[in-house]
């Protein structure tokens, strides 16, 4: 009976501790449901793939299964409640943006669609708006920062924004673009105090103002947000969606302390194999900056997958074939994405490097 594979599948899920292990065994119970065309346990399996693979820094199922469900569900909504996919879409909009071969068009017909869910199950834009600042956030585009959040802040908060936290360190994002350094460490307070917090915060805040307060001279109170940020990698250690944040902090590093920037690199870029997309870009920058602090002919022993872009069939690698490699990689995904975006945001934040 094919009903008990996928139940057999499931309770392995529930028993496995890696995501990755957990996203396979999804994919294989999906297969079976597929075969037998039982559209309710693909709906619920997919659900659950996209719940998993958001612990993963690169995803590559969520976006078909989430088409799937759109579909499932606008053929057959007697059949299913469309608020259960609500919170999922938000998930999905972050996923089409950051892939520079979804166009603008594509994305702005999704945000309608979205839109018009959220609306007739009696929420408002807000969730919109978040997605449209995180975008501007990403390409560091002081107009559209200020634009989506004017609009964040003239919607009253509901169960489909995103959380307390998240939002505030948006906007210690945002504080640090448009009025930099010390009006974002005022921001910040309560996130780095502990009075908000959720699955990435404080960790995401604590190494931005690291980071920047290493390049604005406040060395003190870098220092201070880098063992913080150090702390919160340590408790998480397992979770691939650090990354960005764990690379962004072996930079900061380079600068100081040069044994633990190598350490972390070596420990985490083995991580980055997934697709080319916004966080590809952000992470390429990053390296190639650190690697400007080693010498050319240091060595990084680097365990990558044969999957890994970085993977040359050896275990050793120079800081000029780090920086060669990720600098080429951050010039083309640069140029997609302002392709994509019609402006010179990605490549205005290369140049500044």
């Amino acid at each position: 009976m094919y009903t008990l594979k996928i139940q057999k599948l499931r309770n392995q899920v529930a028993r496995v501790d890696n995501t990755l292990e957990k996203v396979n065994l999804l994919t294989q119970a999906i297969r079976i449901a597929d075969e037998n065309q039982d559209i309710e346990w693909g709906y619920d399996l997919r659900l659950d793939l996209i719940s998993e693979e958001i612990d993963l820094t690169f995803s590559t199922e969520s976006l078909p299964a989430f088409a799937w469900i759109l579909q499932a569900y606008d053929e057959n909504p007697e059949l299913f409640n469309e608020e259960d996919f609500l919170w999922q879409y938000k998930w999905m909009m972050s996923e089409l943006y950051d892939n520079p071969a979804v166009s603008r068009e594509q994305i702005e017909a999704a945000l309608r669609d979205f839109e018009q869910r959220l609306i007739r199950n009696g929420y408002g834009k807000r969730a919109i708006y978040n997605e449209e600042l995180s975008d501007a956030l990403a390409q560091k585009d002081i107009v559209a920062i200020e634009r989506a959040l004017k609009n964040v802040n003239a919607m009253q908060r509901d169960d489909m924004s995103d959380c307390e936290a998240c939002e505030m360190d948006a906007g210690v994002s945002a504080t640090l673009i448009q009025y930099g350094y010390s009006p974002a460490v005022d921001k910040a307070l309560p996130l780095i105090e502990g009075q908000f917090t959720c699955s990435h915060v404080p960790l995401r805040t604590a190494v931005n103002l690291a980071y920047e307060g290493l390049k604005q001279g406040d060395t003190e109170q870098a220092d201070k947000m880098a063992l913080l940020a150090e702390k919160e990698v340590f408790k998480k250690e397992k979770d691939s969606a650090i990354l960005i944040s764990a690379i962004k902090l072996a930079t900061y590093f380079s600068y100081t302390d040069m044994g633990k920037a190598k350490e972390w690199i070596e420990r985490f870029l083995p991580w980055a194999d997934g697709p080319n997309n916004r966080s590809m870009f952000q992470l390429a920058c990053y390296i190639c900056e650190a690697m400007r602090n080693f010498g050319p002919d240091e060595s990084f022993m680097l365990e990558l997958g044969n999957q890994h872009n970085l993977f040359q069939g050896k275990n050793s690698y120079t800081a000029s074939e780090l920086a060669n490699h990720y600098g080429k990689l951050a010039d083309q995904l640069a140029d997609r994405f302002d392709q994509r975006n019609g402006n010179h945001n990605f490549r205005n934040q290369l140049m500044s490097l």
